[in-house]
C-alpha cells in the first residue's frame, strides 16, 4: 500500500501530466475506467508502476522522429478505480472527472 505522500505525489503527476476517462472498446457497450500518464521521463512512470501497478508502453511519435522517447503508464478497470479512490483527496484539476468515474462504479 502506498504511503500518504506517495498518493499525494501521484495525484500531482496525474493532475499535471495525466488523463482520466472512460474507454469504449469497439463492439462493447460498457465503458472501462482508465488513467493514463505520458512523459519522456520513464523514471516517473516506473515509480507509478512500482507503487500502483498497471502497464508502461513506449509511445510511437512518427511525426516527431527526433523527439525524445515518450512513455505511457496506464491503469484500467478495478485497479484504476482503486487508484482514483486513493489519490482523489489530493487531485485538484481532475478531481471532478475522478469523482464521476467513482460514482459510476
Amino acid at each position: 500500500m502506498a504511503k500518504k505522500t506517495e498518493k499525494a505525489w501521484a495525484a500531482g503527476i496525474v493532475d499535471g501530466e495525466g488523463w482520466i476517462g472512460l474507454e469504449k472498446k469497439k463492439g462493447r457497450t460498457k465503458k472501462t475506467p482508465i488513467v493514463e500518464v505520458t512523459n519522456t521521463n520513464k523514471n516517473i512512470l516506473d515509480e507509478l508502476y512500482e507503487k500502483f501497478g498497471g502497464n508502461i508502453y513506449l509511445c510511437k511519435r512518427p511525426s516527431r522522429p527526433k523527439a525524445n522517447p515518450c512513455w505511457l503508464w496506464r491503469l484500467r478497470r478495478k485497479k484504476c478505480v482503486l487508484f482514483l479512490k486513493e489519490i482523489k483527496p489530493w487531485l485538484i484539476g481532475k478531481k471532478e472527472k475522478a469523482q464521476k468515474i467513482l460514482d459510476n462504479k
